[in-house]
Formats: structure tokens, C-alpha cells, sequence
């Protein structure tokens, strides 16, 4: 069980790194297609999708990490007024609920996936992709947060509010 746990922690943080790169590029994308404007007069080719399709992989896979650090929003002026026996109560309820609705998230991005796959389907905008590419991260990502809402559930959360350094 510890080795699972290992390994789910492993995956959380290599896609919390992989989630922060695409950031970074995206915003290193954006300047380079800013400078070309100025001095050029061009524009970087599918630059809008491929940051449309980054913000949203960036988003899904990082959100595990973040909910792992336990910096997501919470009603803290409702948490910190409860005992702590209570507010452990609470965030075990939430947390499966969480796990509920990710799974469903994750159940529905995987039919979609399968849907996109089986038929071949194409995205064509700037840039022409499989439809079912987009759909890898929210499928990941509705994974890993259904997987860490249920340890939470399980175990409590890995740190307090007033420890996420948000």
C-alpha cells in the first residue's frame, strides 16, 4: 500500500512540474508573439489553440497537486470556527463528495476519450489535432483528484489551511 502511495505521489508531482512547464511556456510564447508583432508584423502559427489546449492540460493536471498541498478555496471563516473533531468530520464529508464528483468528471471524460478515439474524429481550427488529445488531461487529472479525494477521505488532509503558505 505504501508503494501505491509512493507512486501516486510521484505521478502528482511529475504532473504539477509538467502543469508549471507549460505555463512557463506559455508565457514565453506570448512574449515572443508580442515582440514578432512589433517588429515583424507576424503572428506565431496556432499560438491561440495551442494556448487554449496548455491552460487547460496546465489546469487539470495541476489541480492534484494543489488539492494534495490543500491551497484549493475553502470556507475557512466556517472551517475555523468549528472543534477540530468537527472540522476533520467535514473534510472527510467534503472530501468524499469531491471523490464523487471527480469520478463522475472522470467517468465522463473517459467516454468522451473512448467516443473521439472510435470514431477518429479531428479538432480543426488553426491547428487540426484528434479530438481525443484535449482530452487526456481532464481524463488524468478528474483521475488523480478522485484518487487524492478519496486518501483524503481516508487519512485527513496532508496539511492544515494555515500551512498551505497561501
Amino acid at each position: 500500500m505504501r508503494t501505491l502511495a509512493r507512486l501516486q505521489d510521484a505521478t502528482i508531482h511529475a504532473f504539477a512540474v509538467l502543469a508549471g512547464i507549460v505555463f512557463v511556456l506559455i508565457t514565453l510564447v506570448l512574449v515572443l508573439n508580442v515582440g514578432l508583432r512589433f517588429f515583424a508584423g507576424k503572428n506565431v502559427y496556432g499560438m491561440i489553440d495551442a494556448i487554449e489546449m496548455g491552460l487547460m492540460a496546465a489546469t487539470f493536471l495541476g489541480a492534484p497537486w494543489v488539492l494534495r498541498k490543500n491551497a484549493h478555496v475553502s470556507v475557512d471563516i466556517v472551517m475555523s470556527g468549528l472543534s477540530p473533531a468537527r472540522r476533520l468530520l467535514v473534510d472527510r464529508l467534503t472530501s468524499l463528495l469531491g471523490a464523487l464528483l471527480s469520478a463522475l468528471f472522470t467517468w465522463a471524460t473517459l467516454s468522451a476519450l473512448m467516443i473521439a478515439l472510435s470514431r477518429g474524429s479531428m479538432m480543426r481550427g488553426v491547428l487540426v489535432i484528434p479530438e481525443w488529445v484535449p482530452l487526456l488531461a481532464p481524463f488524468i487529472g478528474g483521475l488523480l483528484l478522485t484518487l487524492e479525494f478519496l486518501r483524503r477521505a481516508a487519512v485527513g488532509p496532508e496539511t492544515e489551511a494555515h500551512q498551505a503558505g497561501l
